[in-house]
């Protein structure tokens, strides 16, 4: 029963900053001579206390998705047709568990962000006046996924080229606070996962990209090109002054080394094909060469 009957508190991380926040507030208007005292002097901790806070806290560190998420793989979205062939909560964690991108990264991909260099197709993150990135090492080019290649992410691609989109995910829209569109799509993603029975603490969003970088510690290669993957910064000196005219053939057979268990999930586009297909039959059209 005390289980079931627990509320879920704020992360010690975020209870202090804010409380950092109010005492930094107090001292600006005392700085302006506004007050005598600051009220939220108290709204200070040491590095003991906070270790000491973080004690009693309870588990609360992101894990790496195991089996479970074939509940996710299994649920709703991933086994009926889709409404809207771009459904964002059907391509973002799938991108996210492929790719390891951030959830930003991924909502506010467009068609003009991929290309093709030796035939292979890439997806490029970068920082321009209609996208932002976390860090700078966050800009970076990325192999697309063979699996998602086969899911039919460059069809939707094209198929947004085509519509003149200039986002994959255009029906979208930006949090009234921070102005991202992971703002409104994460409250979307939660409670899809909750009311799917696909719900566990820790394994949010996020977790897709910690399993993708699981994946990669664990194949036990080059650090470097873990690094750049993952949009982390350089590992040394070498990396970030060399590293530029890395060849895609490297990062794809990389990325290739990362296989995720998709067999359970339906085809979006071979879904419409299917469908043309019956309606051929029935309406007696061939197809002639």
């Amino acid at each position: 029963m005390r289980p079931e009957g627990h509320v879920p508190r704020i992360s010690v991380t975020t209870y202090i900053k804010h409380g950092r926040v109010m005492r930094a507030v107090g001292e600006m208007l005392m700085d302006m001579q506004l007050i005598d005292q600051n009220p939220f002097s108290i709204c200070t901790w040491s590095n003991a206390d906070v270790k000491d806070l973080k004690r009693d806290e309870g588990g609360r560190k992101r894990e790496a998705r195991d089996d479970r998420i074939n509940y996710l793989w299994g649920s709703r979205i991933y086994q009926e047709p889709l409404e809207d062939i771009g459904e964002p909560l059907f391509w973002a964690p799938l991108i996210a568990r492929h790719q390891g991108m951030r959830m930003e990264e991924i909502l506010q991909l467009g068609p003009d962000d991929f290309g093709s260099d030796r035939g292979i197709p890439y997806l490029r993150i970068r920082h321009t006046i209609i996208n932002g990135v976390k860090t700078l090492s966050s800009a970076r080019t990325l192999p697309v996924h063979p699996q998602l290649i086969e899911l039919g992410l460059l069809k939707l691609v094209a198929l947004r080229k085509k519509e003149c989109h200039i986002r994959l995910f255009p029906f979208l829209n930006r949090g009234k606070q921070k102005g991202t569109f992971s703002a409104n799509f994460s409250k979307n993603f939660g409670y899809y996962r909750r009311t799917n029975e696909c719900y566990w603490p820790g394994l949010d969003f996020h977790a897709l990209r910690t399993t993708f970088h699981h994946d990669l510690l664990g194949d036990d290669k080059s650090d470097a090109i873990r690094c750049r993957l993952m949009g982390h910064t350089y590992t040394d000196e070498g990396d970030r002054s060399y590293g530029q005219n890395l060849k895609i053939e490297k990062l794809a057979d990389r990325m290739t080394s990362v296989v995720v268990d998709i067999s359970m999930i339906r085809r979006p586009f071979e879904e419409d094909r299917n469908a043309a297909r019956r309606r051929k039959q029935e309406l007696g059209l061939r197809v002639v060469g």
